[in-house]
């Protein structure tokens, strides 16, 4: 995967009043850190980070320039993200700073390729029940997306994380037996509700303890 460049340089001061003073010079405070070395106060440019953030994913991997030699140069990937609830803007950002040799874990967006036969020519539907993988490698090993081609999916099959293509050095670190993409029929699509709309739906405890005892009708 191609890296991309980003501004990164010490943070002097802490606490939510220094924050809202760099917030307000169109800095976001973060925090670079590493398994076994002391995580860096750091700062990083609003509009050059939502600039590359736009067009990254959870995978990408960024390559730190910074005047600091502990800094500059380092991979790293963005582990966390927090954004005001309102405005949605950013405020903080946590960046792992990874080493060639460590193989990490990652969570690696799924790409679906080509037509499958039991949408195209059966009256199947087609459902993706994994929209990314959880996979670990070395960080040059790290690709963009991992592409499921679905040429060969007809009505009633489906395709396994087990029988997902993944590039050399990348291991799957979920169970091989399941379900990445199917091809169901319009009627089972309908029959099966996700698990939330199903909890959501049902009542819970507490309701049923405060509805009201119905009492047989009077003759």
């Amino acid at each position: 995967m191609e890296s991309l460049d980003i501004n990164i340089e010490p943070r002097d001061a802490e606490g939510s009043r220094a924050a809202r003073r760099y917030r307000s010079k169109g800095q976001i405070p973060a925090v670079v850190y590493h398994r076994g070395e002391n995580a860096v106060s750091a700062l990083v440019d609003y509009n050059q980070f939502i600039q590359v953030a736009s067009r990254s994913t959870s995978a990408q991997l960024f390559n730190l320039k910074s005047g600091e030699k502990h800094l500059n140069g380092r991979m790293a990937l963005v582990k966390g993200v927090q954004k005001d609830y309102l405005s949605g803007k950013v405020l903080h950002v946590d960046f792992q700073a990874l080493r060639d040799d460590e193989e990490i874990t990652v969570e690696v967006p799924v790409s679906i390729v080509g037509e499958a036969p039991g949408v195209k020519s059966e009256g199947g539907v087609l459902t993706v029940m994994r929209h990314s993988l959880k996979v670990s490698c070395l960080p040059k090993n790290i690709p963009s997306n991992i592409q499921v081609s679905i040429a060969e999916l007809h009505l009633g099959q489906s395709i396994h994380i087990g029988e997902v293509g993944l590039p050399e050095g990348v291991v799957a670190l979920e169970g091989e037996d399941e379900p990445v993409v199917s091809v169901t029929t319009q009627r089972q699509e309908e029959e099966v509700k996700p698990a939330e709309e199903v909890a959501a739906a049902a009542p819970t405890p507490d309701a049923a303890a405060a509805a009201p005892e119905k009492k047989p009708e009077k003759k």
